[in-house]
């Protein structure tokens, strides 16, 4: 019971503020992302390629936007898209099978290459900027789901009424910290966490949830065991990805910025073929094995809501849940893995 207390308290935090503020935390990165690209073609680019980088910038915000507004559609009865020339119903699993589409080998290389050498127009109109741009909407699409049955309007309110359980801050309080600058934020946070409040106040709710979690322990167990082995093969590749970086380590310590980013394009040639296939065997995993679990996980949680609506919004939803971890397998695709 105190183990499955601490799992829920961890995932309770990470969970809840995320389904209700997942599309400003996407706006967030991808404006992060624009910011960085725009700072590098300012030195790079010519005027013309700032030009056209900007107004693409402004389409994929207007592009982001849409699919917020879409993912929080109030009409329930519109959960359809159109994906090539059939239709196909909203689910975790589709969602989850259109990331599968990922980019070739070939595909992920040029990206790299752009990205070492600052080419940021290139990067802008790359297939795998594509990719990440549309795994960013697939990921908000994933997240609208946990709200079918309820308006924009109440999963505000229910967003608004978990942060206030686990946290003890009123909603005045909440929307007060969202007008604070971050360094206000971390400082009035860091009192009322000083004192207890907020730490008391989610481990009560924890153990509230927690009972009504204990009887699906042993399914629980089961999504996790699925969990690690999709995990386990992205940890197997990284550790080959290791033993290729042993070859490339004392070049790349040694070189200057060109010859440096010349090396890694090299190493990333070689392991990029490893990491595809480790990704896309682990999201078929979590396709194949780990999402039915997940799906048998929620309609026991839809039985508790009903009966428990106080903590509609506290519930885990496993399918959402393993959605994430999926996007998270494919964010994967574009790093460069390094190793001291």
């Amino acid at each position: 019971m105190k183990k499955l207390l601490i799992v829920v308290a961890i995932l309770l935090i990470g969970s809840v503020p995320v389904q209700a503020q997942f599309g400003n935390l996407v706006r967030k990165a991808a404006q992060k992302t624009a910011e960085k690209a725009a700072e590098k073609a300012i030195d790079n680019a010519e005027q013309k390629a700032e030009q056209a980088m900007d107004k693409g910038l402004e389409e994929a915000d207007k592009a982001i936007d849409k699919g917020l507004d879409k993912a929080f559609s109030n009409d329930k009865n519109s959960r359809n898209t159109t994906r090539g020339n059939e239709l196909t119903e909203i689910t975790y699993a589709a969602l989850m099978k259109e990331a599968l589409d990922m980019p070739t080998v070939q595909q992920l290389v040029d990206h790299k290459s752009y990205e070492l050498n600052e080419q940021s127009f290139k990067l802008l109109t790359s297939p795998v900027t594509r990719y990440v741009t549309n795994l960013a909407l697939l990921a908000t699409q994933a997240a609208s789901l946990s709200y079918n049955n309820i308006d924009s309007t109440q999963a505000v309110d229910m967003a608004y009424g978990a942060a206030s359980s686990y946290t003890g801050l009123s909603r005045e309080e909440l929307e007060k910290l969202s007008k604070m600058t971050e360094a206000e934020q971390e400082a009035y946070l860091a009192a009322r966490y000083a004192n207890g409040t907020a730490e008391a106040a989610m481990l009560k709710e924890a153990e509230v949830v927690s009972k009504y979690l204990e009887p699906l322990q042993p399914t629980i167990d089961k999504w996790n065991a699925v969990s690690k082995k999709a995990d386990g093969f992205i940890e197997e590749a990284e550790g080959r990805c290791k033993k290729v970086y042993a070859k490339y380590a004392e070049g790349i310590a040694v070189a200057s910025d060109k010859a440096k980013n010349e090396i890694r394009l090299k190493y990333y040639t070689e392991v990029a073929p490893m990491m595809r296939e480790a990704v896309q065997k682990a999201m078929q995993t979590r396709i194949d094995e780990q999402l039915p679990i997940a799906e048998i996980l929620e309609k026991e949680m839809v039985k508790i809501r009903k009966e428990h609506k106080d903590y509609v919004s506290q519930l885990l939803n496993y399918p959402q849940l393993t959605a994430t971890q999926c996007f998270t397998d494919a964010s994967r695709l574009t790093e460069l893995p390094e190793f001291k």
